[in-house]
């Protein structure tokens, strides 16, 4: 038993998609599929049931995915304990243009485990002084031609309303919301970008009322009824529901690019760590 076999079956049982965990290793899908079956052999048992070109983690896969994720952590503070965290001094500079309520969830998480650890972090759309940064959270575009990348997520968007609003309970096209106001992250924000360009494709320029670059002012805002917004689908903010626009179908995925220069020590746990939650 390898770690490395460890290691694709632990990222497998989180997708239930080989080829994922190949994507993420930069390996051949089969190099996974052949090293599961090797563990499952060496465990004498199934990990996954498979049907249909299907991957399905079954009650033993559950058990050991859930042993070894008490034993990766430990693993990984350990090393991390060994390498040259403690003689690197450097802050992790990061820029934070997507995702920022994950992204922040993410940051407490490896502060909690590496409280020596220090961060700069700024949530701006404007900053230009792009090479002040170790990290970018951003939609992929071509700003950062200088940075390596790796997808963080990807959601399925929905527009959104207050739970009062009696256009919850339609069929809609985009079109009939072009009288309707609109609240925004901030034209410079992608949120902005993503609905402007489903609006203009519907031939109106969205009427924005409100610009507001704080997500919980955001959301407040929309469940007071003073204007339609754009939100993740699975985000469920009280007094705010999503619209049934069957022609908006926008997704939004964000990447984590960082500056390979700067790629060791306190920079490469966090990127490490980053790459471990997409």
């Amino acid at each position: 038993m390898e770690l490395l076999q460890l290691r694709y079956f632990f990222e497998s049982a989180k997708t239930e998609n080989f080829a994922e965990t190949a994507r993420k290793f930069q390996v051949p899908t089969t190099s996974v599929s052949a090293s599961i079956k090797r563990l499952e052999t060496e465990l004498d048992c199934r990990l996954f049931d498979r049907v249909a070109n299907r991957v399905t983690l079954n009650a033993n896969g559950k058990r050991l995915q859930q042993s070894l994720c008490a034993a990766f952590s430990a693993l990984d503070d350990a090393v991390d304990a060994l390498t040259t965290h403690n003689a690197d001094q450097r802050e992790i500079r990061l820029l934070v243009r997507g995702m920022r309520r994950r992204i922040t969830d993410l940051i407490i998480e490896y502060s909690t485990k590496h409280p020596h650890i220090s961060f700069k972090t700024v949530f701006d759309f404007g900053e230009t002084a792009l090479e002040e940064y170790d990290i970018i959270i951003d939609e992929e575009n071509d700003h950062y031609p200088d940075y390596e990348r790796f997808e963080l997520f990807t959601m399925r968007l929905h527009l959104k309303c207050s739970a009062g609003d009696p256009l919850c309970d339609k069929a809609l096209q985009l079109r009939q919301l072009c009288n309707r106001p609109f609240i925004s992250m901030g034209h410079d924000s992608n949120m902005h970008r993503i609905l402007a360009k489903a609006c203009n494709h519907a031939g109106f320029t969205p009427q924005v009322s409100v610009l507001c670059n704080d997500i919980e002012c955001y959301e407040k805002l929309i469940a007071s009824g003073l204007g339609i917004g754009v939100g993740r689908a699975e985000s469920h903010h009280q007094g705010v529901k999503n619209l049934d626009v069957t022609d908006f179908n926008e997704t939004y995925t964000v990447y984590a690019f960082y500056n390979a220069k700067a790629y060791y020590g306190n920079v490469k746990s966090f990127v490490d760590f980053l790459k471990n939650n997409s």
